[in-house]
């Protein structure tokens, strides 16, 4: 019996408490030499107290430390038996590259004409997608400091009850977030909205946006929105730090989005910044104050990243405008090498990365 047939073979109790960290059973697999058990979860990361779990399930399975490795995306995780592959941003890139509804990367000569010649009517974009804890914070700060019509904000769904709660316990206050306040009886929608038809899918808004009909939510962005406006706020999945000087890195598809189209801002985990810069990207310190990527504290960075969004609406389109015209270069810089990247790629990048388990 292999290592595999072993795994499937467990009882029930006790393959849960391990697949739960995996999508499903398809994503565990023999490494090549057989030898190891690969946990294959690259689209998500790991934080340290679901490491301990994991480790804890697989070794009460009777499964030695030597036999088996997990992979995910958490790039200062320096877990044992755990290996990272930027899923993330190979998945952008393909998306970039053949959604019907991506026409602008990289920026053909007669896109990056209009873009710096073009001004623009709003400040900032930010999609904010499901309203989670930061994101409904984002959007009701940006609200409460009269700054919303300065931008192109969405937030796909009106907030629960629960998601104040939620909001509340992680920032240990009893302070309003705006349950009470009209801007959150309603979702706010720019360019798609949620379609239960046929499941859960999403549909295009405004047809002039988008080639096709069917809308990847999270994915596709229409070119009018970055010519609209000048830097993008991105609310990255998670902003929280669980456990004190964790170890985690997470860059999602909102981030890699925004790299290689506007300058950006991001609302997230600390160190996001720091990792780009090392794989070789440029962001935009000409823009912002980018120490808040140094800022453990939660509200402290959150306070900070705010800040930043309203020095810069407060100077106005005129001077943002020239500072977007002198930060222009490192959006291409960004594409060029993104797509360099994707010259190798995520199977090959991958079969390296567990050619010697």
């Amino acid at each position: 019996m292999n290592l595999l047939e072993k795994l499937k073979t467990l009882p029930k109790n006790r393959l849960g408490k391990i697949q739960i960290f995996v999508d499903n059973l398809d994503d565990v697999f023999l490494s090549p030499s057989g030898k190891k058990l690969i946990f294959f979860h690259p689209h998500e990361a790991l934080e340290r107290f679901e490491y301990r779990s994991f480790h804890e399930a697989i070794k009460s399975a009777g499964f030695k430390d030597n036999e088996w490795i997990f992979i995910d995306s958490n790039f200062e995780g320096d877990y044992e038996n755990v290996l990272h592959i930027d899923y993330q941003m190979y998945r952008t890139l393909n998306h970039l590259l053949e959604s019907p509804n991506i026409n602008f990367f990289p920026y053909t000569d007669e896109q990056i004409q209009d873009l710096r010649e073009s001004k623009r009517e709003k400040m900032f974009l930010s999609y904010n997608g499901y309203p989670h804890s930061h994101r409904i914070m984002l959007t009701y700060e940006l609200k409460k400091r009269g700054l919303l019509d300065n931008g192109l904000v969405s937030l796909l769904k009106r907030p629960s009850n629960e998601d104040f709660v939620e909001l509340r316990r992680r920032l240990n206050t009893d302070d309003d977030w705006g349950e009470s306040d009209d801007y959150f009886n309603e979702e706010h929608l720019l360019d798609v909205k949620e379609d239960f038809e046929n499941g859960v899918s999403f549909k295009a808004l405004n047809s002039d946006m988008y080639e096709d009909d069917f809308v990847w939510h999270s994915l596709d962005f229409p070119f009018e929105h970055i010519k609209n406006t000048y830097f993008n706020i991105v609310p990255e999945t998670k902003f929280f730090t669980i456990e004190e000087n964790a170890k985690y890195i997470f860059v999602t598809e909102k981030t890699y989005k925004a790299l290689v189209t506007q300058p950006f801002i991001v609302l997230g985990r600390p160190k996001i910044l720091n990792y780009l810069k090392r794989k070789g990207f440029k962001t935009f310190p000409k823009m912002f104050d980018e120490s808040y990527d140094d800022i453990q504290d939660n509200k402290k960075r959150f306070d900070f990243v705010m800040n930043q969004i309203q020095n810069l609406c407060d100077k106005g389109l005129d001077v943002v405008r020239e500072l977007y015209l002198e930060s222009f270069e490192n959006i291409l810089h960004n594409q060029k090498l993104l797509t360099k990247m994707g010259e190798e790629s995520f199977e090959t990048n991958l079969k390296r990365l567990i050619e010697n388990e």
